[in-house]
C-alpha cells in the first residue's frame, strides 16, 4: 500500500501451547493496549475449553477482541477475519491506544499483514462433486490426486487438511490454474500494516509437555461435553469447529471408535504435529524475531520498551 501511513501493531505468533496468551496480554497491560486474538476456533462463541480461550481474568486486565464472534455455521475464512481485525485496529488507535495482535491461525495472520490472492469464489457443485469422490475413494487417494496436478501447493498442506486440499482442487477444476501459481505471484510482498514481529517458542520437550497437560486439562474440564452439544446440534464429522484438534478425537470416543484414553493419545501425538506445522509456517516469516518463553522479567522489560519506541507515534505507554 501507498499514501498514508501504515498502521502500526505489535504482533504475536508461535505454536500452540507456547506461551502467547500470558505474553501478549503482559504485553498490551504494559503498554496501554488492547489486543486482537488471531484464532480460527477461539471466534465461535459457543466453544471455551477446546478452543482454550483468554480467561476472565485476562479479558479483565484488558481488552481482547476477536473471541465469541460466529455461532456454529459457515467458519470463519481469512478475508473476513481479516477485514474484521483491521476495521478493530484502526478502532484502538482511534482511542489513542496501540495494537497487539497475538494468535496462531498462520492464515489470519497472513490476511492482516499481506492480504490474500485474488481466488475465485467458492463453487458448491465441484465442492459436492470433490466431497462425494472422497468419501468414495479417502483423503489420502484425493491428496495424491492434488499431488499430480499442483505439487508444490500439496507439498505446502497436510496430508490429512481436507478443507485446503478441498480448496487447491477446487481452484485448479474451475479455472485450470494451479493454486500454487497464484499465490507465488501474488509474493504477499504488499503490507496492510507496519508491525514489530515476536515469535513465541520453547524447547521442543518442554513445548510438547505443556501440550499434554493442556490436553489432560481439557479432557477432564469439559471438552467431551462441548463435543457432545456440537453432535447434538448436527455438525457433521467433516464440519468446523467439530474436525479440529480435540474435538475431532473426542468425538470419537462420543462415536465408540476408540476409548477415551486412546482418544486423548491421538490428540496428544495431533496436537504435537500441528505445533511443528506452526512452527514452520511462522519460521518462514523472516521478520518475527523469537523469544523463549516464559521472559524473565528483564527481559520482558526490553521488549516492551522496544514496543514504546516503535509505537512513540500510536499512543502513550
Amino acid at each position: 500500500m501507498t499514501g498514508e501511513a501504515l498502521p502500526k501493531i505489535i504482533q504475536v505468533v508461535g505454536p500452540t501451547a507456547s506461551g502467547k496468551t500470558n505474553f501478549s496480554v503482559r504485553l498490551a497491560e504494559a503498554l496501554g493496549g488492547e489486543l486482537i486474538n488471531v484464532d480460527s476456533m477461539q471466534v465461535y462463541r459457543p466453544l471455551a475449553v477446546g478452543t482454550d480461550k483468554p480467561t476472565a481474568a485476562q479479558c479483565a486486565r484488558v481488552p481482547i477482541h476477536g473471541i465469541d464472534l460466529i455461532d456454529f455455521g459457515p467458519p470463519m475464512d481469512a478475508s473476513e477475519f481479516a477485514e474484521y481485525a483491521r476495521a478493530k485496529i484502526s478502532e484502538i488507535h482511534a482511542r489513542g491506544r496501540c495494537c497487539v495482535i497475538s494468535g496462531g491461525t498462520g492464515l489470519y495472520h497472513r490476511a492482516i499483514v499481506h492480504g490474500l490472492i485474488a481466488a475465485p469464489a467458492r463453487n458448491d457443485d465441484v465442492r459436492a462433486a470433490l466431497r462425494a469422490e472422497r468419501d468414495q475413494i479417502g483423503i489420502a487417494a484425493m491428496y495424491a490426486r492434488l499431488q499430480a496436478v499442483d505439487p508444490v501447493a500439496a507439498g505446502r498442506i497436510y496430508a490429512q487438511d481436507w478443507v485446503r486440499i478441498e480448496r487447491a482442487l477446487e481452484v485448479y477444476m474451475t479455472t485450470g490454474t494451479r493454486l500454487s501459481e497464484s499465490q507465488d505471484a501474488h509474493g504477499f510482498r504488499t503490507a496492510y500494516v507496519s508491525r514489530l514481529a515476536f515469535g513465541c517458542t520453547a524447547e521442543r520437550p518442554v513445548l510438547y509437555a505443556k501440550i499434554e497437560r493442556r490436553l489432560e486439562e481439557m479432557w477432564q474440564g469439559g471438552i467431551i461435553e462441548e463435543t457432545q452439544a456440537m453432535l447434538d446440534a448436527g455438525l457433521e464429522p467433516e464440519q468446523l469447529p467439530l474436525k479440529a484438534l480435540g474435538y475431532r478425537q473426542a468425538a470419537m470416543f462420543l462415536r465408540g471408535e476408540c476409548t477415551s484414553a486412546e482418544a486423548l493419545e491421538l490428540a496428544k501425538r495431533e496436537t504435537r504435529r500441528f505445533a511443528k506445522r506452526q512452527l514452520t509456517w511462522f519460521r518462514a516469516d523472516p521478520e518475527v524475531e523469537w523469544l523463549e518463553m516464559p521472559l524473565s522479567d528483564e527481559a520482558f522489560e526490553q521488549v516492551s520498551e522496544r514496543c514504546r519506541a516503535f509505537l512513540a507515534d500510536v499512543c502513550e505507554a
